[in-house]
């Protein structure tokens, strides 16, 4: 019996990994930093995942097979973290990645120090090379023997899936306070050379040897329609991604920012034309479910992350530039993404930037662009339309 941790039982943790594991031969074991979640897991011992696709909605239960543990709970999770054949998926938010890389670092260490055999963790984080970034998380969090038992014994992988997983309704939660929705999206594929453990063999786990390519053409094609879907819909009097694809103006602008990004994507990894032209299929298909009715604030909330340099806009941007194209689309998303307005500290200190020193100096701080970067014209060109 192996065992998988998810650390984040949230909607991608609970919703999606875990049902990848409920297999035979597998255990999962939730670590959440929310008491009551922790509890509840544990308490009912199954919930329900709502999966929706365009044909309709179908209720699945996971049912046993799985526990949960809290944050807080040191010894418990020392002693998971003992377990020969661990694998470990990080299911959080970005901004909550190095939180959790703090967390993790003791657990390391006393691995490390047990003399225990390699693991390998998935980076179920929505950003451009989460591997990497969780690598650097910890190389500055161990030391001695801690760090290189992490740098010689533990496999760090970027992951590639499509799964959209939105609130669930009021009644969905009324039915069961757990529930999750999600797409139904089938798989989850991850790095085979990075791991440095035995494979997980399991029906709906792939091993990719190009994972980077995968999850990066995931981010700068459906996160991207999304935060276009965000930035220009609300602009139009939006609420949805359902009412952006129904909008004949904005549907034609997805497929035009899908067209710039994978000018970029074939440049930079090779995917054919052919290989583009099925995956932006893909993406619309995904966008037209009308079951997945995504609210818009969601989609666009943290532009401090949103409109960085690597990330959903600005990432593809380059990518196309560097192949000789005009991100026209894509740069006139970005634009509408600086006026976007929402509660959350990173778009709040975005408007902050902008309204004190404009928007070509908030474009300078935040996607890291210069006067003279063709990008950078392209995105004020579009302030002055």
């Amino acid at each position: 019996m192996r065992t998988l941790v998810i650390w984040g039982a949230g909607r991608i943790g609970r919703g999606f990994v875990a049902g990848l594991f409920h297999e035979p031969g597998w255990r999962v074991v939730f670590v959440d930093i929310d008491a009551e979640l922790v509890r509840l897991l544990n308490e009912r011992g199954a919930y329900t995942v709502f999966r929706a696709t365009k044909a309709g909605v179908r209720r699945d239960r996971v049912e046993g097979g799985f526990s949960a543990l809290h944050t807080g709970d040191a010894a418990a999770l020392a002693g998971l973290f003992r377990e020969e054949g661990l694998l470990l998926d990080i299911a959080v938010h970005e901004p909550k990645l190095a939180e959790v890389a703090d967390m993790l670092a003791p657990l390391f260490t006393a691995r490390a120090r047990a003399g225990c055999g390699p693991m390998d963790v998935m980076m179920n984080v929505n950003m451009a090379a989460p591997d990497e970034a969780f690598v650097r998380l910890m190389a500055a969090r161990l030391s001695g023997g801690a760090l290189t038992y992490f740098e010689t014994r533990v496999g760090v992988t970027g992951i590639a899936a499509m799964c959209i997983s939105p609130v669930a309704t009021e009644a969905m939660r009324a039915e069961d306070p757990l529930a999750v929705l999600n797409n139904a999206w089938p798989e989850q594929a991850i790095g085979r050379p990075q791991l440095k453990g035995e494979p997980p063999a399991l029906p709906h786990v792939r091993l990719s040897e190009d994972v980077r390519a995968e999850e990066t053409r995931k981010l700068y094609t459906l996160n991207m329609a999304h935060a276009l879907c965000c930035y220009l819909g609300v602009k139009r009097g939006h609420a949805t991604v359902i009412d952006c694809m129904r909008d004949e103006v904005l549907r034609a602008l997805v497929r035009r920012a899908l067209e710039e990004a994978s000018l970029g994507l074939s440049r930079a990894f090779g995917f054919t034309a052919e290989d583009m032209a099925a995956w932006r299929g893909k993406i619309i298909d995904l966008l037209d479910n009308p079951a997945i009715d995504d609210n818009l604030p969601r989609l666009g909330a943290d532009t401090r992350r949103k409109l960085s340099a690597s990330d959903r806009l600005c990432g593809p941007a380059r990518l196309c530039l560097e192949a000789g194209g005009r991100p026209e689309t894509i740069a006139q998303a970005i634009c509408a993404g600086f006026d976007f307005d929402h509660d959350d500290p990173g778009t709040a200190w975005v408007r902050g930037l902008v309204a004190e020193k404009g928007l070509g100096e908030a474009v300078r701080a935040v996607c890291g662009l210069e006067a003279g970067d063709d990008l950078y014209r392209l995105i004020l060109n579009c302030e002055n339309n």
